[in-house]
């Protein structure tokens, strides 16, 4: 007959699993994310429901809501690394506040949840794998350390000396990009800029919403009849097959399609895919401001005022091509 582990081998086990949870898998898969979105330095980063709820208490600098956010991170990370006593608590904490976050964006539709800069996943996708983290730390209680209390005068420091670090890391990066934003842009634009409350265009004029007045060369009169406006990426997947689906040969409506810029310092490579819209009018929103606008942005306009306006227009069932 096979011996059967005695139940204290199993709670080390379990132990020492809820150990390396907190104390390193979790610290690092955050701190990877963390750092990556310092190195983009974008507000791109930040999923769009925090953007409206930063605005809402007054952040209208979104470089700085991010330097903050990315700050407090570092904070969580740095009492899970050095301070035993309230890892867990910390772990839990920060993890629950990520899922709340990844609900709201879920339900609004987000097809990218920004936790890890420019290689972030779909929000589902991080849902189920900071669920699993948490599920885990709930059930796997980590091991008691009998020498943490002679240690903690040792942690505190460490903590400071982490978080001092860090935070001036962070805030001197951000802030730099942001200031190299401010130096390109000219006039009255932005240093970042996403649509706020969409929905909220329907029935409103293009004179009203200042992401028409930011593009400083439209090649026909906006306010003539029915036309297609498309905000889009060179680079963008769902762009192209847009254009490809609906508007390579007869044009339903005149359509300009506007380019976004990828970064602050302009586009990214030399050309993105071969445009197929050849009736299509082109133009460009200015580089230097920091676009946070899901592509395609399909804008559906009559006699200049706006009828539809999706971001993330799908090829195959679309929205806003109502003409």
């Amino acid at each position: 007959m096979e011996d059967v582990p005695p139940p204290t081998q199993w709670r080390v086990v379990i132990g020492w699993t809820g150990t390396l949870l907190i104390r390193l898998i979790l610290p690092g898969w955050i701190l990877f994310g963390a750092i990556t979105k310092v190195l983009g330095a974008t507000p791109k980063s930040l999923p769009r429901s925090i953007l409206d709820a930063g605005e809402s208490i007054g952040f209208t600098d979104h470089f700085l809501l991010l330097s903050v956010l990315i700050a407090i991170e570092f904070f969580f990370i740095g009492l899970m690394l050095f301070i035993p006593k309230v890892a867990r608590i910390a772990a839990i904490t920060i993890l629950s506040i990520f899922l709340l976050v990844l609900c709201v964006e879920i339900y609004n539709g987000a097809v990218s949840c920004g936790c890890l800069g420019e290689h972030s996943l779909d929000p589902k996708v991080m849902f189920l794998i900071d669920f699993a983290l948490l599920l885990g730390i709930c059930l796997c209680a980590p091991r008691s350390n009998s020498c943490a209390s002679s240690r903690k005068s040792c942690g505190l420091i460490l903590l400071f000396i982490f978080v001092i670090t860090t935070w001036i890391f962070t805030f001197v990066r951000i802030h730099n990009v942001h200031n190299a934003s401010t130096s390109i842009t000219e006039g009255n634009l932005p240093a970042s800029w996403y649509p706020r409350d969409l929905s909220s265009w329907a029935g409103t004029s293009i004179d009203d919403v200042d992401l028409f007045s930011f593009v400083e060369r439209w090649p026909h009169d906006l306010r003539e009849g029915k036309q297609y406006v498309i905000f889009y990426g060179r680079n963008c997947d769902h762009c192209e097959a847009l254009l490809y689906m609906h508007f390579e040969f007869d044009l339903r409506a005149p359509t300009t399609i506007v380019a976004i810029p990828e970064s602050i310092d302009g586009f990214i490579g030399e050309s993105g895919f071969d445009n197929p819209c050849f009736d299509c009018d082109e133009t460009e929103l200015p580089i230097g401001v920091d676009w946070i606008i899901g592509t395609p942005l399909v804008v559906a306009i009559e006699n200049g005022i706006i009828k539809c306006a999706v971001e993330n227009e799908e090829a195959e069932i679309p929205i806003c091509l109502i003409w």
